[in-house]
């Protein structure tokens, strides 16, 4: 569960801008950060921390309970970031021994890269779903961080 502001949303029913709103704040004498307002738009990111003087400001101005504006949600799951199969893996790596000693046939040396396309693929896949969870909640789950790591050696490692 995560707090989510919809404040845009009140600035758009009422026709204001960011700055509208700053300039109003600031007419009742209150000295907010206009950044801390403009944090407050973007509905996609989750609020994990609210200055209960900003959010009585914007309360008192728009003329609005606090539930109007910050509404609570389920978060997704971050995406699971995808691997080989232990059998493809293993055959990559048989495969690429065999490349870095010269010994491969014609049919090997294909399907080695096709592994390696794969592999490619997924890692652009992941790198993505990492890229999504970090533009939705400004950094990545501990739980995939190991995860992504050990993607990003093993995929330096055997590709340079």
């Amino acid at each position: 569960m995560a707090a989510f502001s919809r404040l845009k949303r009140v600035l758009e029913q009422r026709c204001w801008s960011v700055p509208e709103l700053h300039r109003r704040i600031r007419g009742t004498g209150q000295q907010i950060n206009l950044k801390s307002l403009y944090r407050l738009t973007d509905a996609e990111q989750a609020v994990e921390r609210l200055d209960l003087r900003v959010a009585g400001a914007i309360c008192q101005v728009c003329e609005v309970p606090l539930s109007d504006w910050i509404v609570f949600e389920a978060q997704q799951e971050p995406e699971c970031l995808h691997t080989l199969s232990r059998e493809q893996q293993a055959r990559l790596d048989v495969l690429m021994a065999q490349h870095n000693k010269g010994a491969l046939t014609p049919p090997e040396h294909r399907e080695l890269e096709l592994l390696v396309r794969e592999t490619e693929e997924l890692m652009l896949a992941n790198a993505r779903s990492v890229a999504k969870q970090v533009q939705q909640s400004g950094h990545i789950n501990c739980a995939v961080c190991p995860q992504v790591i050990e993607l990003t050696v093993a995929g330096t490692a055997q590709f340079r």
